[in-house]
């Protein structure tokens, strides 16, 4: 069973030109005091890149943020809770769930593009989304500027895709990690694209001996959704010893061909997104082998699982 993380091997991109100033990656982040007195730029404006400019802009002389494409931005807390646990306990379709938590969104966080920041080209949920208000506030109060991708690098002057430019003294890539497993070749882990191909990110289709727990990303998941997938796992393989009925449905399931369960979204194509899943229909394939499982009972496996198994 591997279950060393997606979150240990930088993504480290790469510049046209030199920098003379300081350049790291978000990892190397420790304390905000990293940012006194220095003109800083931060790349990438997911969530660690927008929580760790919100830092910045405490210590630091001047922050920009540069950005490749515009956000979803969600409060951290809604109605007073927090945003993840609001929502859900009533399933709706996808083009309904959009056009209300668009709406919530507007009453609660506003519209960036008032900030500088760029227009989303996406639909919602078609990547994952920015838990943070607070860098809107700073943008609106004018302590953050927005700045678009980096054209080239040449000395200390930072050129951006819009011909302006800028100077600085750190530049801080918070361009997130890469799936990284170098103690085992690729095709043994059914290596497709940016991600193994395994069914329900954790099952390969042809291997009884041979797991990926953890590989799993969906707004929402959180750690209940890690827990049920090593749950699945260890019952499956408990029922192959025993000769449960349902886990010879789900070696026979996993073999025959299967896709992502992306409960029919189209994520962005990205090497972050390759392994995202629809937290509803992963839950539901998931939870529902598992229940099975622990039956050990004869028919048919949980419906959403060959339809929309994984990546």
């Amino acid at each position: 069973m591997i279950a060393n993380g997606t979150l240990s091997e930088p993504n480290r991109p790469a510049f046209a030109g030199e920098f003379d100033g300081e350049l790291i990656h978000a990892c190397d982040y420790r304390s905000a005091s990293q940012f006194d007195g220095k003109r800083v730029l931060v790349v990438g404006a997911g969530n660690s890149g927008c929580d760790i400019a919100v830092d910045a802009i405490h210590h630091a002389e001047r922050v920009d943020l540069s950005m490749r494409r515009g956000y979803y931005f969600v409060p951290k807390y809604v109605f007073g809770k927090p945003a993840d646990t609001v929502g859900g306990a009533i399933k709706l379709p996808m083009w309904l769930k959009r056009r209300i938590d668009g709406v919530i969104l507007k009453w609660f966080v506003g519209d960036p593009q008032k900030y500088g920041f760029p227009k989303p080209d996406y639909a919602l949920y078609e990547s994952h989304p920015v838990v943070n208000s607070l860098v809107l506030y700073h943008a609106g109060h004018g302590d953050l500027t927005v700045r678009p991708d980096i054209a080239r690098l040449d000395g200390q002057t930072v050129q951006f895709t819009d011909g302006s430019s800028g100077d600085y003294d750190m530049i801080l890539t918070a361009t997130g990690y890469k799936l990284h497993y170098p103690f085992i070749a690729s095709e043994h882990l059914n290596w497709q694209g940016d991600a193994p191909h395994l069914y329900l990110n954790a099952l390969h289709p042809a291997r009884d001996d041979l797991f990926v727990l953890g590989m799993v990303e969906a707004t929402g998941l959180g750690w209940q959704g890690r827990h049920e997938q090593a749950e699945m796992v260890v019952r499956y393989l408990k029922g192959l010893r025993e000769g449960n009925a349902a886990a010879l449905r789900l070696k026979a399931e996993k073999a025959r061909g299967f896709e992502r369960a992306t409960g029919g979204m189209t994520y962005l194509d990205l090497a972050r997104m390759a392994y995202y899943v629809d937290k509803d229909t992963y839950r539901g394939a998931v939870t529902g082998w598992t229940r099975a499982l622990r039956k050990g009972e004869a028919g048919t496996g949980p419906a959403p699982a060959r339809a929309e198994a994984t990546a």
